[in-house]
């Protein structure tokens, strides 16, 4: 009935995010943009790739916008500031401001249809721009 014997348990893993203990099994992966180790419950997926919550959600703005952050076009404004604005100084400064200003900018965008629809409109000519000159380089 009860079987003696050494208790096995599963290896337990900090989640560089909550910070929290959590078993080997409850672990979602390590993020593919910065490199922390992320549970499940703290991971952000897409496809087979895991992401932290900071650099899955980091386009407040076109989040607001487009109502997902899985959307196409936030892949491509993603792209652009993983290409462009983080290999170089002055638009990793860019890109930590636009973290401090966007998430209330963003809030006030997400209550409003119109203000959504006038910011994709806003955002259409640039993703429109990044869209062509990536699938440029792809092709290449």
């Amino acid at each position: 009935m009860f079987r003696e014997g050494p208790i096995v348990s599963e290896p337990q893993y900090i989640c560089d995010v909550c910070g929290k203990k959590k078993p080997v099994s409850q672990m979602a992966g390590k993020c593919v943009k910065c490199g922390k180790y992320v549970c499940s419950e703290c991971a952000k997926l897409k496809g087979d790739k895991v992401y932290c919550q900071k650099c899955a959600g980091a386009c407040f703005i076109a989040t607001a916008a487009y109502g997902t952050p899985m959307a196409f076009e936030i892949d491509l404004l993603r792209e652009f500031r993983d290409k462009e604005l983080e290999p170089n100084t002055i638009g990793r400064h860019i890109v930590k401001l636009y973290y401090t200003i966007s998430p209330p900018i963003a809030h006030i965008i997400s209550c409003s249809e119109r203000m959504r629809a006038l910011v994709r409109a806003s955002l259409k000519p640039i993703v429109n721009h990044f869209k062509l000159k990536y699938i440029r380089q792809e092709n290449s």
